[in-house]
């Protein structure tokens, strides 16, 4: 924030005092992105992050809209999106597999079966690996467990082989790729908590003139931008004109 208030310092002129300084958005064609926008003792100024700016004299103002709208955003604590990777993997898993059914025979029938074993063998080969690596599992059930899991895993397996309705290419891609996303989600289960997506209410802003320009901004609603805008405008508006003294001349 201290880099955006220089910046828009340097814009100001000899006698120019700020009042009120926000970041926000420019959404015009000229000149769009994040910006500095500030209110002076005589103008809306916005100064973008490239230096170049708009700015509006409260007395050519002739009108403030403002309306309310959810921004949803992402940000990432680390830069990187775990979930966004595992349904990169998981979709990259799903078009290969369509890629090894076109190179078969095989029909949706057959396709169906052999995802259904593979799903099935994924569960059965993650709950055994969680169960042996469980601490509160006493040391006379996980040898049961571990051991019912392995012949149900050989089972599978040789199902996968022997059965005819199975294309053992698709099954052992499906179960490969399966295995390698149940693990990355368990080692990287903390960063999975969350989407990464956050939302926060925003306050758009047009502001007409009176020699038909418009400028539009967006800012936190927090900012209180509009009514700050609009109070400056009209204290513009109700300052005080000095008027002439005419006097009579005196004979």
């Amino acid at each position: 924030m201290r880099l955006a208030e220089d910046r828009f310092s340097s814009h100001l002129v000899e006698g120019e005092s700020m009042r009120d300084l926000s970041s926000g958005r420019l959404l015009d064609d000229a000149v769009r992105g994040e910006a500095a926008i500030g209110l002076t003792d005589r103008r809306l100024l916005c100064v973008s992050n490239l230096g170049e700016f708009v700015d509006v004299r409260y007395d050519y103002i002739c009108s403030i809209k403002s309306r309310q709208r959810t921004q949803v955003a992402y940000r990432s604590p680390d830069g990187s999106n775990r979930l966004l990777h595992l349904l990169g993997g998981l979709l990259v898993v799903v078009a290969l597999g369509v890629g090894v059914l076109s190179f078969s025979a095989a029909g949706a029938l057959e396709a169906g079966v052999t995802g259904l074993l593979a799903i099935v063998t994924v569960v059965v080969a993650a709950t055994v690996e969680s169960v042996r690596k469980r601490p509160g599992v006493g040391r006379t059930h996980e040898p049961v467990f571990v051991g019912a899991g392995v012949l149900a895993l050989f089972g599978l397996v040789g199902a996968s082989l022997l059965v005819a309705g199975v294309v053992t290419s698709l099954y052992a891609l499906l179960t490969l790729g399966g295995l390698g996303l149940v693990g990355y989600a368990h080692r990287y289960r903390a960063d999975l908590d969350g989407t990464g997506l956050t939302s926060h209410q925003e306050t758009l802003l047009t502001i007409n003139t009176i020699d038909g320009e418009t400028v539009r901004i967006a800012v936190d609603t927090d900012a209180d931008l509009d009514h700050k805008l609009s109070t400056c405008v009209h204290q513009r508006d109700a300052a005080p004109v000095d008027t002439p003294v005419i006097t009579s001349p005196v004979d």
